[in-house]
């Protein structure tokens, strides 16, 4: 049963500790001071890989990505064929909101990532992290409330008019993060715009925020602010000190806006703590911190999610409420641990496929950690989107190509294909490196293995394929990857430099031109020739190191390390890596000195204190190894190794009673870490005198030699936990044909009439019947020759073939004024929006749809989609519930005829018709071309 409680989940993205204390300190941040003085903080550890919207749905789920399905920033789009943002539809379990829901409390959640389109929540409301985007900077264009923004719908036109537009800040918003703003060349430097945009789309969510918490009621609200990440990728190279490369003009003019930032959040959490009141629990999180400081990289990755290597490994954690400790430190959280802890305030069970971990340790009277086996399989109303409204990428792919093949639409030109797929397969890298984070690096392994052979120039497949080689004992494979790789560099290597030697000459015949000239995408182009062109063999010198570690060659490798630290390539884990190397020779000193130069590079570095750790306890120094050994657990909680040598100084050093919880947790995270059992054991046996906890340890230690045996046996040929999600892949079909049409040739269009008349709908549906009847009611039609009559129709197809490519070019969409065009509906969300349109939607059982186009497909010798009829009417149904989403949020006035009412009723379908367009028509004889004989496919009555 849950219990009586409010909670109030704030998010600030990519907040870090390392920002905030010198703010607190200045008493800078007050409403923060309040929230960690009268309760607990911490360190929050993230995930890898770093990317925000994977890491706020383990947060909301409590499960890593390759449970909850999202895996990235954008994917491809199932009924456009193209790409568009993440969404929701593909997370595969409940959130926490679902789960709160269906346990009868009521939820608000603003502007979470991703939860576009909104869930249907049960007395709860849902903002979507679309909400606060402005369309553009022109305050005079209209900023529609798309659907699927808000649920629910009554509270779109309230939520709407709190949105606050960048346009409409003054200098009064602006002089507190630039106060220097007037001496900027906004026409050159775009920096003052950016800011203003993030600083528009955050008050817009605390706008939201602070309407909902005031007139909706709630249980738990979960608030969710992108700001500071914004601001640190925008402006953290400014912030003080003034760092190498950043020049006095920059520095004065955008020093001062992340430390602006923080205090507008301070002040917007001052807000929303003041309106939830005293009572209600408030917890203030981050999903990774951002390198403020030395670590802050000078270069980001030529790749698609490269900026997130500014991220730090630790964010945020602060609590406070009703029976939570006050002043107090939290150590070992996780994002994972997020969503365990809310069930548990709430009182209610944490799911045991969860991740995560209650942090008990916040309360001052720790709680009973309830547990059901999964969420996911209890029944209620938990407000999720359908099961099957979230469609298979393949499946919608292969639906599109059955329409390619009908001819009715456009295969996409090559470029937007090959963008197509690899969107697609940076999902698949995204969620193989969440499994290395995992520890299942052989599920990792397979997908770079496939991706790098479909895209051999991209160097990071190789490197993080070789490194899932070496973890999983593969040596002469890693061997065999490592001489790919350094033959495909130094290929791709002459090959860029070539062509940059190209470019080179056409700029200097070019005189003028300079890079910011250049179209993005031969910005993209040109960094990713210098990226091959600069992949040089000293970059394979760590991957040698590695394979040589593996291979037990500890001399040779650490002889390469050391050549590199002279080249300068060095960072806190490349020193941990040495030490490592050290240890392993018993090189106890040089050990040390290697750790601590970590440490002084990262304070925070978990590994190298559990280096540190292991290398006292190696020495006897037992008291300084479980001071090491504690810190390394408070930052990194699920850290069996660091437990078990904390729990073996403490074991040295006669704390009996802590060293047995140490192991106990050890064993728990890691229950094969055989040392662990056996330690227990001999406590149990010669120290605290228990036979019985001492032969079920036993017991224990005997599954774990069984475990570990088969673990070995299976090795060499290892499975994945589940199946990998399938994702589109790009078909090589070629390049869209240009436009290229005499428009003077056509009839005249009506002028009496200004809009285009559409007809849609599933090809074989009626619509060149439609079509027929609309051009002989009077309606010219915008069509070409392109396709002429056949069997299939032999009226005609009364097709435009550049409609087919509408999805890439719409700017002939004019003509179409006062005259019937026919179009696919799956081209509808393409409408350019400035023009008018009225929609007649032809609809029919879509039996009689799929088995008239097997007829047309088979006619013509050709295969259609690879789906059974079955799932493709399932993926048609969908793709058609999604136009009828872009219908309504282009406010397309849209009349439906059925086929079969206008086959046994054509008088009365062509007065409606006439009616709907408002139109003087020839009814009479729009109903004479209706020909019943034509109508073949129906669908059998039993």
């Amino acid at each position: 049963m849950a219990t009586s409680r409010r909670v109030l989940l704030i998010g600030w993205d990519s907040a870090d500790w390392r920002v905030i204390n010198p703010l607190l300190d200045a008493g800078k941040m007050p409403h923060l001071q309040q929230l960690v003085e009268g309760g607990v903080m911490g360190n929050m550890a993230t995930l890898y890989p770093i990317l925000s919207p994977m890491l706020w749905t383990s947060i909301a789920t409590g499960k890593r990505a390759h449970k909850h399905g999202i895996y990235g920033f954008a994917e491809p789009d199932p009924i456009t064929g193209g790409i568009r943002p993440i969404t929701n539809l593909s997370r595969k379990t409940k959130a926490v909101w679902n789960i709160l829901s269906q346990s009868e409390k009521k939820c608000i959640v603003v502007g979470w990532w991703p939860s576009h389109p909104v869930e249907p929540l049960p007395d709860g409301v849902m903002v979507s992290n679309h909400y606060q985007r402005a369309p553009s900077l022109d305050l005079t264009k209209p900023w529609p409330m798309a659907k699927g923004t808000v649920y629910p719908e009554r509270l779109e036109e309230s939520l709407a008019e709190v949105r606050l537009h960048p346009m409409e800040l003054d200098g009064s918003h602006i002089l507190p993060f630039i106060p220097k703003a007037a001496e900027i060349d906004q026409k050159k430097d775009r920096r003052l715009e950016g800011m203003a945009r993030t600083l528009a789309d955050c008050t817009s969510i605390h706008g939201a925020a602070t309407s909902l918490i005031q007139s909706e009621p709630w249980d738990f609200m979960a608030v969710y602010f992108d700001a500071i990440d914004h601001f640190g990728h925008g402006f953290m190279r400014y912030h003080p000190p003034r760092q190498k490369g950043v020049s006095k003009k920059d520095f004065e003019l955008y020093s001062g806006v992340i430390e602006a930032g923080y205090r507008y959040h301070d002040m917007m959490l001052g807000v929303l703590m003041a309106m939830a009141g005293p009572e209600t629990t408030v917890m203030l999180l981050s999903d990774h911190g951002f390198h403020p400081d030395h670590l802050r990289p000078r270069s980001i990755p030529v790749e698609p999610a490269g900026p997130a290597i500014e991220h730090r490994h630790y964010g945020i954690f602060a609590m406070n409420g009703p029976g939570i400790k006050k002043d107090d430190r939290v150590y070992g959280a996780t994002v994972l641990d997020i969503c365990p802890t809310l069930l548990t305030l709430f009182g209610l069970p944490v799911g045991t496929d969860m991740d995560g971990k209650a942090l008990v340790a916040a309360w001052q009277e720790p709680p009973e950690v309830k547990t059901v086996p999964s969420w996911d399989s209890i029944e209620g109303k938990d407000g999720r989107h359908p099961p099957d409204t979230n469609l298979s990428a393949e499946d919608s792919r292969e639906a599109l190509k059955q329409l390619e093949e009908l001819g009715y639409i456009q295969p996409l030109p090559d470029k937007l294909e090959e963008a197509v797929a690899e969107t697609a397969n940076e999902l698949q890298y995204n969620l193989a490196c969440s499994y290395i984070d995992a520890q299942m690096p052989a599920a990792a392994m397979r997908i770079f293995a496939a991706l790098w052979e479909e895209y051999p120039k991209e160097h990071r497949f190789g490197v993080k394929l070789l490194s899932c080689q070496v973890s999983t004992g593969r040596r002469v494979k890693a061997r065999e990857t490592l001489d790919k790789l350094r033959e495909r560099q130094a290929k791709y290597a002459e090959e860029a430099q070539i062509e940059l030697t190209k470019l080179q000459a056409e700029f200097k015949k070019k005189k003028g031109k300079k890079l910011k000239d250049l179209s993005p995408h031969e910005q993209q182009n040109l960094r990713q020739l210098n990226y091959l062109a600069n992949s040089v063999p000293a970059t394979t010198w760590h991957l040698e190191a590695m394979l040589l570690f593996a291979e037990n060659k500890t001399e040779e490798a650490l002889a390469i390390m050391e050549k590199m630290e002279k080249a300068g390539k060095t960072n806190p884990d490349f020193h941990v890596r040495i030490a490592q190397g050290h240890a392993s020779l018993k090189n106890h000193k040089l050990a040390e000195a290697s750790y601590k130069k970590a440490l002084k590079l990262d304070p925070d570095h978990s590994h190298a204190h559990l280096g540190m750790a292991q290398i006292y306890l190696a020495q006897k120094r037992n008291y300084d190894a479980a001071g090491f050994a504690l810190t390394a657990t408070g930052l990194i909680y699920h850290n069996p190794q660091a437990h078990l040598v904390l729990g073996i100084a403490l074991h040295r050093l006669g704390h009996i009673d802590r060293a047995v919880e140490a192991f106990r947790l050890c064993v728990n995270q890691n229950p094969n870490l055989l040392g662990a059992h056996r330690r227990l054991i001999a406590i149990y046996e010669n120290r605290l005198k228990d036979p019985e906890k001492a032969e079920l340890q036993r017991e224990q230690l005997r599954v774990a030699i069984e475990r570990v045996r088969e673990a070995r046996r299976r090795m060499a040929s290892p499975n994945p936990e589940e199946e990998m999600a399938t994702l589109t892949k790009a078909s090589k079909s070629g390049a869209a044909p240009v436009v290229d049409f005499d428009f003077t040739t056509l009839p005249p269009a009506r002028k009496d009439t200004e809009f285009a008349t559409l007809v849609t709908g599933l090809p074989r549906s009626g619509t060149s019947l439609m079509m027929q009847m609309l051009v002989a009611g009077g309606i010219p039609a915008l069509q070409d020759n392109h396709r002429p009559a056949d069997e299939d129709n032999p009226l005609g197809y009364f097709e435009f073939a550049p409609a087919k490519n509408l999805r890439m070019d719409g700017s002939w969409m004019s003509h179409a004024q006062g005259r019937v065009l026919k179009l696919v509906p799956q081209l509808l969300p393409y409408l350019p929006p400035q023009h008018p349109y009225r929609v007649v939607f032809m609809e029919r059982s879509i039996d009689e749809v799929l088995r008239s186009q097997r007829v047309m497909l088979d006619r013509h010798g050709k295969q259609g989609a690879s789906i059974d009829a079955e799932k493709l009417s399932v993926v048609y149904g969908h793709q058609l519930e999604a136009v009828n989403t872009a219908i309504q949020r282009l406010e397309l006035p849209v009349l439906r005829i059925t086929h079969a009412d206008a086959i046994k009723h054509p008088a009365e379908t062509a007065a409606r018709v006439a009616e709907f367009l408002k139109l003087p028509l020839d009814t009479a004889a729009m109903a004479a071309v209706i020909d019943p004989t034509l109508h073949r496919q129906r669908k059998k009555v039993t």
